[in-house]
C-alpha cells in the first residue's frame, strides 16, 4: 500500500473519530467547577461512549446525573432487554374498562400482533401478556419504532444505559421532568399532538398500515442523524433536525423553559453531567442558548 493510501486511510480516522459526540461544557456565572451536557440520540448504544475519551474525562469530573425522565420498571424492560411478564406494569387507565384492542381497528390489531411477535417475541394474545394490553398506543408505537432501530444499539438506550451505569457507581440520578409528566400536561403547547387515547390510536393505526414505509423513512433519518452526532457535527445536526421538528417546537421550548431552573440549581450543588436528547439543544429555545442567555459559558468539547 503507498504512503498517500495509508494517509488517506489514517486521516479518514482521525476525521470521522475526531468529535464523536455533541458534548458540550458548562462553565463561568459562579460555578466553581464546570458542568457538561451530553446531547444523545435515545436508540443508540450507551456502550458508544465507553470508547470516547472526551466524554470518559468529563463524566470523571462530574458527581451526579439527570436525565430527562428515569425510566418505569416497564420500560425498562422493554428498553433495555427481554420482556418479563412478572415486572410488567400498567401504564394507562383507558375508558370503561377499555383496552388497546378496543381502540384500533381489526385491521391495526392484527398488524400489531404480528409485529410484537416479529419484534419483541411477545404473543400479545396470549393470557401471559394480557397485563400489556393496557399500556397506551403511542407505548406501542414507540416499542415497535425503537425494535426495528435496535441494529444500532447493542445496550440499551443511551440514557438509560449511561444511568444505570452511574448508579451502580453509587452517584445520584435525577431526572428533569415532572414526576410523571404527559405530553399533554405542557402548558402553552400550541402543536397538535396525539394526547388522548383516541388520537394515540389514530396515529398508531396510521403508523401500522403505512409500517414500511413509515420504517423506511425512519431508519433513513435516524442514519442522518447518527452521523451528524458521531462526527460531532453540531451545525450539521441542528441543520437537519430542525426540519424534522418544526411541530414539536413549542413542547420542546416548554420542557427546557422548565428544565433550566433545575439544571441551575444541580449545577450549584455538584459538578452534574446532564444527559437528554440532542433535539432539546438547538434553537433560539435551545438549553444552549438558554444558559448563554442566563450568563453561562458554554462550550462544544472537541478533540
Amino acid at each position: 500500500m503507498n504512503n498517500k493510501i495509508i494517509l488517506s486511510v489514517i486521516s479518514f480516522f482521525v476525521v470521522f473519530s475526531a468529535n464523536a459526540q455533541l458534548l458540550f461544557r458548562i462553565s463561568g456565572n459562579g460555578l466553581e467547577e464546570p458542568s457538561y451536557i451530553l446531547g444523545t440520540i435515545h436508540n443508540l448504544s450507551g456502550s458508544l461512549l465507553d470508547s470516547i475519551p472526551e466524554y470518559l474525562e468529563a463524566e470523571s469530573q462530574c458527581q451526579q446525573m439527570y436525565v430527562e425522565q428515569k425510566p418505569s420498571a416497564t420500560t425498562m424492560v422493554l428498553s433495555l432487554g427481554e420482556p418479563d411478564g412478572k415486572q410488567v406494569q400498567q401504564e394507562v387507565d383507558y375508558p370503561d374498562g377499555k383496552n388497546i384492542f378496543d381502540v384500533i381497528d381489526e385491521e391495526s390489531a392484527a398488524i400489531l400482533v404480528e409485529k410484537y411477535k416479529e419484534y419483541m417475541h411477545v404473543n400479545l394474545l396470549d393470557a401471559t401478556w394480557k397485563s400489556l394490553w393496557k399500556i397506551t398506543p403511542a407505548a406501542f408505537q414507540y416499542h415497535l419504532t425503537s425494535r426495528f432501530l435496535k441494529q444500532y444499539r447493542n445496550k440499551g438506550v443511551m440514557d438509560w444505559y449511561l444511568m444505570k451505569k452511574v448508579q451502580e457507581r453509587g452517584w445520584n440520578v435525577g431526572q428533569l421532568d415532572d414526576e410523571r409528566m404527559k405530553l399533554n400536561d405542557l402548558a402553552d403547547s400550541q402543536e397538535k399532538l396525539p394526547q388522548t387515547i383516541e388520537e394515540q390510536a389514530d396515529s398508531l393505526m396510521a403508523f401500522l398500515k403505512d409500517y414500511e414505509g413509515r420504517k423506511q423513512q425512519m431508519v433513513k433519518d435516524f442514519e442522518a442523524t447518527h452521523n451528524y452526532w458521531r462526527t460531532g457535527d453540531y451545525e450539521g445536526f441542528a441543520s437537519y433536525v430542525v426540519q424534522k421538528v418544526t411541530p414539536y417546537t413549542g413542547v420542546y421550548r416548554d420542557r427546557n423553559e422548565k428544565w433550566l431552573p433545575r439544571m441551575i440549581a444541580a449545577m450549584r450543588e455538584k459538578p452534574t453531567m446532564f444527559v437528554f436528547g440532542s433535539g432539546h439543544l438547538i434553537g433560539e429555545h435551545g438549553i444552549i442558548q438558554m444558559l448563554r442567555s442566563s450568563g453561562y459559558e458554554v462550550e462544544q468539547v472537541k478533540r
